[in-house]
């Protein structure tokens, strides 16, 4: 039988029928193409997708990667078993492309990736570069990094195959390239995992001051036990949470500054700011904190390769980019107007040391940034989880996982420090040099000899921006 439950539906049914009638089983299916069930289910693909960039080639749980609605599912009847009435070949394409993302999913699913943890540490970093380079550099960074999205899209475009950036890397330069990508990934996911361990830490530890650090650390790491032991379809629904949460706390800091009537903390009388950085130093160390926030491009091949209409693609960035690039800004201005040179590496956190706030600002930021790591970290941990299953089993993965972000995040206490060694030592690579790169192995012959310059120039500037960006974390 198909995997549509026959006894919801009468046998002479017809096919609009059968998807009217389904579209009505769910609350999650209200809204059609853009449903909150096609749009978790297109967070699990990419995932799905992500896992396979790291060099796993099982999928993250034993589900199929597209909804378990029976609306959507792609389970057909075989032959033997057809019913009376079959529907039409037509439908059964609507019901295949059905579960590719729409432009607004895409957007949405964009947005998801680049609005990250990063956004707190924004402030912080108009502190150490001055109103006049921090908006250079944050713009520049939107920019370069929206730029270089769709430079990924167009590879995919002329080579249908790709999709992952795992695949394009293979593409560009060989084996080589893939073992590169495979450790800086590994990278990129082991450092995002720690900052949300810390920030999940220091949040409830400004609150509940009698409890250690290290306590809040083992309640997250214990619990993230449990949390990667769920299937991906539940998971998909709690990454609705991430971007919810950003918004919800750049609102809370924002309505903060308008109570709050004396410095530090005041949008009425704003702390005194720096036009420009105190020294080279403070300037490098910002480049990492304001490229942070746009390290999405690790899975931006695998939100092309799930749209419906990919022509749409550069657009849909063009929007998602936008948007996250006014709430970084927001967020910067609104911090560093705020708290000014006391503005602390989790601006959330000045927030929470401010006894002259309403208690309510303090209890919704606690309960924000403790759902914000919860939402995001089984997710983030699901490739490396996908690596390990092939060589341990799934409790002692588990474990070993947990274990490690414990120990890790007792070493390495700094958030701001971690934020800005990912965002010059990862993200600069990731999101600017290597895609560049890649476009001008592949097109090089295409190129104008102009065209090949500028790309090789933002390559250069893009490199040497993360030696200068690394070194000043190291050196702070």
């Amino acid at each position: 039988m198909s995997a549509i439950d026959s006894s919801s539906v009468s046998p002479v049914s017809s096919p609009s029928e059968f998807r009217i009638h389904n579209r009505r089983g769910s609350l999650l299916d209200v809204g059609g193409e853009n449903s909150i069930n096609n749009f978790a289910s297109a967070v699990r693909r990419s995932v799905n997708y992500l896992s396979s960039s790291v060099g796993s080639r099982t999928t993250l749980d034993s589900e199929s990667v597209v909804p378990s609605s029976p609306r959507v599912t792609p389970q057909m009847p075989p032959e033997e078993h057809t019913p009376l009435l079959e529907p039409p070949k037509d439908d059964v394409s609507e019901i295949v492309i059905s579960l590719r993302s729409t432009p607004m999913q895409t957007v949405f699913n964009s947005i998801n990736v680049v609005i990250g943890l990063g956004i707190l540490s924004i402030p912080l970093a108009f502190r150490l570069a001055g109103w006049v380079m921090g908006t250079a550099i944050l713009t520049l960074a939107a920019l370069s990094t929206r730029y270089t999205a769709v430079l990924l899209g167009r590879i995919q475009t002329r080579n249908q195959s790709l999709r992952t950036y795992h695949d394009i890397a293979q593409h560009a330069f060989g084996t080589r390239a893939s073992v590169l990508v495979f450790v800086v990934f590994a990278l990129d996911l082991y450092g995002a995992s720690v900052t949300m361990v810390i920030l999940f830490a220091d949040s409830f530890h400004a609150i509940f001051q009698g409890l250690s650090l290290t306590f809040f650390k083992a309640v997250l790491c214990a619990g993230l036990v449990v949390l990667n032991a769920l299937p991906l379809r539940i998971l998909s629904f709690l990454s609705f949470a991430g971007i919810v949460c950003t918004t919800a706390t750049f609102c809370v800091v924002l309505v903060s500054g308008l109570l709050h009537r004396t410095q530090p903390g005041s949008l009425l009388h704003p702390a005194p700011t720096n036009l420009w950085p105190a020294s080279l130093l403070d300037l490098c160390f910002s480049l990492g904190l304001f490229l942070a926030p746009w390290g999405g491009h690790a899975a931006f091949p695998e939100v092309y390769a799930d749209q419906k209409r990919p022509e749409k693609y550069a657009a849909c960035m063009s929007t998602a980019f936008l948007f996250s690039y006014s709430m970084d800004l927001a967020t910067g201005i609104v911090g560093f107007l705020m708290f000014g040179q006391t503005v602390q590496d989790e601006v959330t956190k000045n927030v929470l040391l401010n006894k002259a706030y309403p208690a309510w600002t303090r209890t919704t930021i606690v309960v924000l940034m403790g759902i914000l790591p919860l939402s995001k970290l089984p997710l983030v941990c699901r490739p490396i989880l996908s690596a390990l299953d092939r060589r341990l089993s799934p409790l002692a993965a588990r474990l070993a996982v947990s274990g490690v972000l414990l120990v890790s995040s007792l070493i390495i206490t700094n958030f701001g420090k971690i934020m800005s060694l990912l965002g010059s030592a990862i993200c600069f690579i990731v999101c600017i040099t290597l895609p560049l790169l890649f476009y001008l192995r592949l097109y090089h012959s295409e190129l104008s000899p102009t065209a090949q310059f500028l790309l090789a120039l933002m390559a250069f500037v893009s490199a040497l921006l993360t030696v200068a960006g690394s070194i000043a974390v190291l050196l702070v």
